[in-house]
C-alpha cells in the first residue's frame, strides 16, 4: 500500500461500534516449497492473493506494485512479475469456499492474578459452537462497515465444514509469545447473497488484514 492508505488502514479502517474493521485480507505465499533445516524454502516463483471489496484499495496495492521496483521479505528482494485481477461474483445463496490462510475465531476473557485483571486470548476450534457463531456475524459486520448507509440482510449466513479441518498455529512476529490459531479447509456458505460476497472479499473469521480467513469460490448451488 501507499505510505498514505496504509496509515488510513491501520489508524482508521471502517468502525462498527467499537470495533474497527480494516476490509481487506490476503492468502499464505503460493508456491512449491519444502522444510530445510527448520525453515520453509520456496523453489520458484510465489504468488500471493490479496482480497477486498475496496475498489481503491485495489487500486492502490496495483499501483504500488507495479511503481515499487522491488519488494522486501525478510532480507530477501521480490520482483512483481505478473498482477492478475480476478473477480468472484455470487449468483446463488450457497456457495463452497476454500481458505487460502487459516480461519480464526477468538474471544478475550480476563484473568484475575496478584496484579489485577489480565487479558488471556481463547480460540475457538470448529468443535466449538461459538466458531458459528462469531463467523456469521463477523461477517455481518463487515456489511454494515461497508455500507454504513444500506439496510442490513435479515438472515445471516450459516457455516458448514465440508469434509477434514486442519488445525494451524502460527505467530505474527518471531518475538510474539502468543501464538494465533486457525483452521485450514473448505466451508458451505449459506446466506443473502450480498453477504456471501462480503464473505469472499473481505474473508471470514478474525484478523484478515494480519493473512487470515482469506477465502476463495469453488462452487455455487
Amino acid at each position: 500500500m501507499s505510505e498514505k492508505v496504509a496509515k488510513f488502514m491501520h489508524d482508521e479502517g471502517y468502525q462498527v461500534g467499537k470495533r474497527k474493521y480494516k476490509l481487506f485480507t490476503f492468502s499464505w505465499p503460493l508456491a512449491k516449497k519444502v522444510v530445510e533445516d527448520q525453515h520453509v524454502v520456496f523453489k520458484g516463483d510465489i504468488s500471493l492473493i490479496i482480497s477486498t471489496p475496496l475498489s481503491f484499495l485495489a487500486q492502490d496495492i496495483l499501483d504500488e506494485a507495479v511503481q515499487r521496483e522491488f519488494c522486501d521479505l525478510a532480507g530477501h528482494r521480490l520482483f512483481c512479475t505478473e498482477i492478475k485481477p480476478i473477480v468472484e461474483t455470487v449468483e446463488t445463496e450457497e456457495i463452497t469456499v476454500r481458505t487460502l490462510s487459516p480461519v480464526c475465531c477468538f474471544s478475550t476473557v480476563y484473568r484475575i492474578s496478584n496484579e489485577g485483571q489480565r487479558p488471556y486470548v481463547v480460540y475457538y476450534s470448529p468443535d466449538n459452537p461459538k466458531f458459528y457463531t462469531q463467523i456469521p456475524d463477523n461477517i455481518t459486520k463487515k456489511f454494515m462497515a461497508m455500507y454504513p448507509n444500506r439496510p442490513v440482510p435479515e438472515d445471516k449466513v450459516s457455516v458448514k465444514p465440508l469434509g477434514r479441518l486442519r488445525y494451524q498455529k502460527a505467530f505474527l512476529r518471531p518475538d510474539d509469545p502468543r501464538p494465533v490459531k486457525g483452521w485450514w479447509g473448505d466451508f458451505v456458505l449459506k446466506g443473502p447473497k450480498e453477504l456471501l460476497k462480503i464473505a469472499l472479499d473481505a474473508g471470514i473469521g478474525a484478523k484478515n488484514s494480519s493473512g487470515w480467513g482469506c477465502v476463495t469460490l469453488l462452487k455455487q448451488k
